[in-house]
């Protein structure tokens, strides 16, 4: 028998990763409070062009106004609570209108017309406008907050912005996206990406680039990010800056493009990964080449889905129960399960004790 001592860390229980109950907690506590990712600026050039897509379970878009400002809205009209725009992507032209009684608004929420609703009742084009959602621009990336009080983007980012600032994104094009709908919970994809115990097992092709005896992550509790360090082996391989801003933002950048990723949790122990590639050239003579450096990325996290997934498996069977946790291999993991049982402290203390 092995004893762990007093100050064993351990992980969080299975139910954590499994429960219906604790997943609506997180969205409320969780995923509304904070900035996630929404889309990037390109696919929202002009003014009128919309971007429509699910936040924190709620139908949102993403508008560009007339004073190029992008505001974002919850995708509900104010009579009878229809959907107002359709498809991912597209263009209002002058009104955002109703397909269902074609009350119509301003690109900047505003009611501009209830269509014969009666010459009797006047609404206040700012009280009955389009419920808003938080929503900034920064660096060509759009972020979107469904809580509508808390901290700036800049503030939530904190040093994050600071460490990705020598970084030209606002000079890298988008090239394309990769998106994966999977078995598992947020949790459990953030517990993997933040530590590297595993990569000597499970990824030969980043361990050939990367000098994983000298990886390590710095974990920063307060300010809830992490900042991963993985030098190359070559004195001539790329350097870059890797990020971890809690609950799921991923920054990977380089001089010369940036893998950007979130995952979006469709339920307890299902997310979509959403990874997004960008290129400084994206000319169709560099697209060979940076099709296979996406590739090359991809297949990194193929190789965790494929582990994790069954982690998944076994949690929804019943068989795992809770595991103890290295302190000096899985330190950020530690934070990190910290920092979403902090969230949900007012709702409840955290639950050590296995099932």
């Amino acid at each position: 028998m092995v004893s762990l001592g007093s100050d064993a860390e351990w992980s969080l229980p299975a139910h954590a990763y499994r429960d219906p109950a604790r997943f609506e907690l997180e969205r409320k506590e969780i995923f509304e409070k904070n900035w996630l990712l929404f889309t990037w600026s390109e696919r929202m050039a002009k003014p009128g062009d919309y971007v429509n897509g699910t936040l924190a379970g709620h139908n949102i878009f993403a508008i560009r106004g007339d004073d190029g400002v992008v505001r974002a809205f919850h995708n509900v009209c104010r009579h009878r609570a229809a959907e107002l725009v359709k498809g991912e992507t597209g263009s209002c032209g002058g009104l955002v209108v109703c397909p269902y009684h074609s009350w119509s608004y301003r690109r900047d929420g505003r009611l501009h017309k209830a269509v014969n609703f009666g010459p009797e009742t006047k609404f206040d084009a700012h009280e009955w406008g389009l419920i808003a959602a938080d929503c900034t621009e920064w660096r060509g990336l759009i972020f979107v907050r469904i809580a509508t009080e808390g901290p700036s983007l800049l503030e939530w980012l904190g040093p994050v912005a600071d460490l990705a600032a020598p970084f030209p994104l606002e000079k890298q094009h988008y090239f394309r996206t990769k998106e994966r709908i999977v078995d598992v919970d947020w949790k459990i994809y953030g517990e993997n990406y933040l530590e590297c115990y595993h990569c000597r097992a499970m990824h030969p092709g980043l361990c050939q680039t990367l000098d994983i005896e000298k990886y390590q992550i710095n974990v920063f509790p307060e300010e809830k990010f992490f900042h991963l360090h993985a030098p190359g082996r070559n004195p001539g391989d790329t350097q870059g800056c890797y990020l971890y801003r809690f609950p799921f933002l991923m920054l990977n950048l380089y001089d010369w493009g940036s893998s950007i990723a979130t995952v979006e949790p469709l339920g307890p122990g299902r997310i979509k990964h959403i990874n997004w590639y960008f290129f400084e050239d994206v000319s169709p003579e560099k697209a060979e080449e940076n099709f296979a450096t996406t590739e090359w990325s991809a297949q990194i996290i193929t190789e965790d889905l494929e582990v994790i997934t069954t982690v998944q498996k076994n949690i929804n069977a019943g068989t795992f129960k809770q595991s103890p946790l290295s302190k000096s291999e899985e330190y950020a993991v530690i934070a990190f399960d910290r920092m979403c049982d902090e969230a949900l402290r007012p709702t409840g203390p955290r639950a050590v004790a296995a099932e």
